[in-house]
Parts: C-alpha cells; sequence; structure tokens
C-alpha cells in the first residue's frame, strides 16, 4: 500500500469576525509520497472565483494571429524534411508546425483549431481535443524515429496570459531532448526507486488504491483520472494512462480516451468560474515502461486574466517550492467527479 502522510502545523492567526481573538486555524502539510515535495492545504479560499470572467475585450478577434487560418501557412514555418517528410502535420483543423523559440532539442507549437481564434473552456470538444493531441503524438513519433537519441519527450499546454501564455489563440506544446527536465526526472526517479523496492509499477498501484477513494474522479477508458493527495497547483487533476510509459506508445484509443477525460475535467473548471489553465504530460525516457513509468496527464488551474491581475504564484511556490492550496483534493475529487458520471 502506498502510504499518504501529513503532519498538523497547529496554526494560530486572529479572528475578523470575532474581534481579532487568536485562535487555533486548521493547517496541514502534505508530502508526496513519490517524490517527498511538499504543499499546504489552507483554511479558508484563496483563489476560487465567484463570478466567471469577462473575456471579451481580450480574446476578440481582430488583426494578425499567426495561428489563425488566414495567416497560418503564410507565417509559420515547415519541419525539416528529414523529420517529417510532407513537412507539416496536419489533422482536420489541427495542425502542428515548429517552435520558433528553441527551448529544447525539438520543440513544436501545436493548434488546436486554426479556423477558431479563440475556444472557450466549455466550447472545447473530444473531437478538438484528439485531434490536436494526434498531431502531437504523430510529430513525437517522427522526431523519434529520426533522432533516437532524444528520448525525453513531453506535452504540456499554456491557456491564456494568466498561465504564461503569449498567444491567446489556444495551442499546446512539445519538447523532445537529449536530458529531462526537473519535474520529469522528477517523478521518473521516484518510480524507479519504487519499482525496485516492490517490483511493481508505481502509478498502477496509484490507481488502483485511489480508486473509488476520496481522491477518485472518474475513469475513460484507459485513463484513471484522479486528484493527487498533495497537488503542485490549485485545483489539479491527474489522469493516469493504464499501460504507456512515453509519448511515442499513446495509441489511438489512449488519445482518445484521454481527450474525453481531458474535456469534462475543463467543464469542470468552467462551472467553476476558472478560465486559465496549465497542464503537462512527460514521457518517461528511455527505460520508463520497463521500471513501471506511465504517463501521467496533469492539469491545474492559474487565476483568471484581469485588469488587475494577481499571480497565484508566490515566493512560497516559486522560492521555497511548497504551493499553498485552497481546496484539498478530496473535495476537488467529488465536486469534478461529477463531470464524469
Amino acid at each position: 500500500m502506498i502510504e499518504f502522510n501529513e503532519v498538523s502545523l497547529e496554526a494560530r492567526a486572529p479572528d475578523v469576525a470575532n474581534g481579532g481573538r487568536w485562535i487555533p486555524v486548521p493547517l496541514v502539510q502534505r508530502i508526496d509520497p513519490l517524490t517527498l515535495r511538499t504543499c499546504r492545504i489552507l483554511t479558508g479560499v484563496k483563489l476560487q472565483p465567484e463570478n466567471p470572467p469577462d473575456l471579451a475585450d481580450l480574446t476578440n478577434p481582430g488583426g494578425f494571429c499567426p495561428f489563425c487560418e488566414e495567416f497560418f501557412e503564410k507565417v509559420t514555418f515547415e519541419f525539416e524534411r528529414d523529420v517529417v517528410p510532407a513537412g507539416r502535420i496536419r489533422k482536420n483543423r489541427a495542425a502542428i508546425v515548429p517552435n520558433i523559440m528553441a527551448y529544447s532539442g525539438y520543440s513544436s507549437v501545436g493548434i488546436y483549431d486554426t479556423t477558431r481564434h479563440f475556444i472557450s473552456l466549455g466550447q472545447f470538444t473530444p473531437e478538438i481535443v484528439n485531434d490536436a493531441l494526434a498531431v502531437m503524438v504523430e510529430h513525437s513519433k517522427a522526431v523519434r524515429s529520426a533522432r533516437p537519441d532524444l528520448v525525453w519527450s513531453s506535452i504540456s499546454a499554456n491557456y491564456l496570459p494568466s498561465s504564461g501564455s503569449s498567444v491567446i489563440h489556444p495551442h499546446l506544446q512539445s519538447s523532445h531532448d537529449l536530458v529531462p527536465m526537473a519535474g520529469q526526472r522528477e517523478l521518473v526517479e521516484g518510480a524507479r526507486r519504487y519499482n525496485g523496492a516492490t517490483s511493481r509499477s508505481y502509478f498502477d498501484d496509484l490507481a488502483s488504491q485511489e480508486r473509488n477513494g476520496s481522491r477518485y474522479v472518474g475513469t475513460t477508458g484507459t485513463v484513471t483520472w484522479v486528484t493527487p493527495f498533495a497537488p503542485r497547483g490549485f485545483q489539479e487533476i491527474w489522469g493516469i494512462i493504464d499501460g504507456v510509459g512515453d509519448l511515442p506508445a499513446l495509441g489511438d484509443s489512449h488519445i482518445s480516451d484521454l481527450a474525453d477525460g481531458v474535456v469534462r475535467v475543463l467543464r469542470y473548471y468552467e462551472a467553476h468560474n476558472f478560465s486559465a489553465f496549465n497542464y503537462s504530460l512527460a514521457g518517461g525516457g528511455p527505460d520508463g515502461s520497463t521500471m513501471g513509468f506511465r504517463l501521467v496527464f496533469r492539469i491545474l488551474v492559474r487565476s483568471n486574466p484581469d485588469a488587475y491581475y494577481r499571480s497565484d504564484v508566490t515566493y512560497f511556490e516559486r522560492l521555497l517550492d511548497e504551493p499553498l492550496l485552497d481546496v484539498a483534493p478530496e473535495t476537488v475529487a467529488k465536486a469534478a467527479g461529477q463531470f464524469f458520471s
């Protein structure tokens, strides 16, 4: 059994509703069983929006957008022909092109739909997400075939400026590298330690143990959705893909099952007035599958865009690497699970 441990921090604070009288306040530190990273579950709401944001001024089409169809093939570039013989990869209205910012050995940008400048959370469909993920996976296979040394792959996304996105048109990105990113390496090393101690897959055991528990969200085919015991961010939800340890190993059914779940999560976020998010799907490297690593789709919300925007990342997260969360993952799982029924 995977052990989930937390520590009571015995916090005290003045009670605003009672004249500033000092009272004990529940506060716990949770320890991630895989990485040993910690977070704090607070009392009181920190990020939860009371109303849906008005994104009209931010998302209205107009002017130049490199990902809109009228400009797309004129201003984006083709892949190297020894990697992608056709130069471009498209599926229905989704497309993928080289990223002009070289932050990985091979980095790309995928567009969910070149015909729509903006897609709100509730407008995402399984087909839209499926097609975008499919072109990214097709590209990952092409890169791995041409450059088998680039064994560390990931697909990630920022959505809206408050999540770090520099372009409003919804898109996702991929990285293929000689070395893993820090968080990717941490997950793989944790999985390797667990496998060495138990001869089992940590993620298989996690999915099995959490299923029907207080952090279980739902299942979409080959993907089990849970909230992590010690989240790295607000309203974080994981999709654990059964039996797959690396991006090029994703089949059509895996992508379809993942897309179904992603759309359900986005609808949950929209129903609770969130609008911005980040997600990541990181591969397990050259021996990921053999030591039980599984692809885990990790998604969390960010602060809504606003004229007086306040980031949800503070010194706690950026410098001390200890997220502060305002809603317990068990509460998130119960609310999000309604979108999987």
